[in-house]
């Protein structure tokens, strides 16, 4: 069946709704079905579309829109639309035709305004779904390295990332950004391994000055 209307890929950015712009909000509240997962479907309890809960699963998700096809599809995804996000698989599926992709507010950005620093030239890695392959030897020339976490396996890799930096490295927490329990902290690589499970954040790496 050819697609009707466009599948609406909607960023949903930190995590609050206030971060949403305009465009989406549009985007979601014109939609006939809304498919996310429970934490994000709960953002907007005013909603009249028909929700399709997912866990984030690519198969899932694919095959979800695939059944409402015919309708205004709405598909929240968790941060940035653009980076280790379900949006890439929605599109390489279903063509970019057959979306619209609609950011919003970078958790990256967040993170990088709450301590006052610009992100230009940061190197961003996504430990969200699995272990990077990334090789600490490769941050030698590196000044700001931002981590999106994920799993306690994740945050075991960014724990020994810590390590192998040394003491020239700021490590900045910045956990449940833009919600009521937002927290913004610096920590050594110890207190890494002891952070809560699923830890919801952005990791800073920043070299101290004159490093």
């Amino acid at each position: 069946m050819a697609m009707k209307e466009k599948i609406a890929i909607v960023g949903c950015g930190p995590g609050a709704r206030e971060c949403l712009t305009i465009e989406a909000l549009s985007a979601i509240n014109g939609a006939q079905a809304v498919i996310g997962s429970a934490r994000l479907l709960s953002l907007f309890p005013d909603l009249t579309a028909e929700r399709i809960t997912v866990r984030g699963y690519r198969e899932e998700t694919i095959e979800a829109i695939k059944q409402h096809q015919d309708r205004r599809v709405a598909l929240l995804v968790t941060g940035d639309p653009g980076l280790a996000s379900l949006a890439s698989a929605v599109i390489e599926h279903f063509g970019i035709a057959a979306c619209q992709v609609l950011p919003g507010v970078s958790s990256v950005q967040t993170a990088f305004a709450r301590v006052g620093l610009s992100w230009e030239g940061a190197r961003i890695i996504s430990a969200h779904a699995s272990e990077p392959a990334s090789d600490p030897n490769s941050f030698a020339n590196e000044s700001k390295v931002a981590v999106l976490t994920g799993n306690a396996e994740s945050v075991h890799w960014i724990a020994s990332l810590a390590h192998r930096l040394g003491k020239e490295w700021r490590i900045v927490v910045a956990q449940d950004l833009t919600l009521a329990d937002e927290k913004v902290f610096e920590v050594d690589p110890e207190a890494l391994e002891q952070l809560p499970q699923p830890l919801r954040a952005v990791i800073l790496f920043l070299r101290k000055s004159g490093a």
